[in-house]
C-alpha cells in the first residue's frame, strides 16, 4: 500500500475517538459532545475538557453508571445541532469559538426548556468528568488536579 506523506500527516491529527471505540457516542455525535464540553470548559493556561477526556468519561457512563441518561443524549444532540442551524444559519461544529459560546449562552438563557435542561445535565456531566477520579474515564493525567495543585492530596483517592 501506497501512503502519500499528506495523508499520513493527517492521519496523525485525527482525533482519538476516531480509532478509540466508543461505547455510547456515535463518531458524529461524539464530536458534538466533545465541542460542546470544549465550549463549557475551554483550554487556557491549563487543560480544557478535551485535553482532559470527559468526552470518553461522559462515554463510559452513559454506558454504565449514568445509563439513565444515554437516551437523553441521543434525543437532544440532534435538537441542539438543529436549534443551532436555525439561530446561526450553521450547524454548531461548523462554527466558530466564540459563536459557539455565544449560541450556548443563548440556549442556557432562552432557548427551549427542553434543549436548557439538556444543556445543565451536559455542564454538570462534564464538569464531573473534568474534576472527579481519572478511575471514572475523564481528569485524563489528573490534569484538573495538577492545575488546581492538589494532586498529592487527591492521590490514590478513588471512588
Amino acid at each position: 500500500m501506497d501512503l502519500d506523506r499528506r495523508l499520513f500527516l493527517l492521519s496523525l491529527t485525527a482525533p482519538l475517538y476516531a480509532a478509540a471505540p466508543l461505547q455510547t457516542f456515535s463518531p458524529a455525535e461524539a464530536k458534538l459532545v466533545e465541542a460542546l464540553c470544549d465550549r463549557i470548559i475551554p483550554a487556557d493556561e491549563g487543560p480544557g475538557a478535551k485535553d482532559a477526556g470527559v468526552l470518553y468519561y461522559l462515554d463510559r457512563q452513559l454506558a454504565g453508571p449514568l445509563k439513565r441518561f444515554a437516551a437523553t443524549y441521543k434525543t437532544n444532540l440532534p435538537l441542539v445541532d438543529e436549534a443551532c442551524r436555525t439561530a446561526e444559519g450553521k450547524p454548531f461544529l461548523e462554527l466558530s469559538s466564540t459563536s459557539q459560546t455565544g449560541f450556548l449562552r443563548g440556549l442556557e438563557a432562552s432557548g427551549a426548556p427542553e434543549l436548557r435542561s439538556f444543556f445543565r445535565i451536559v455542564v454538570d456531566q462534564a464538569m464531573q468528568g473534568f474534576y472527579g477520579s481519572p478511575s471514572h474515564g475523564g481528569n485524563r493525567d489528573a490534569a484538573s488536579w495538577k492545575m488546581l495543585g492538589i494532586e498529592d492530596t487527591m492521590e490514590g483517592h478513588r471512588h
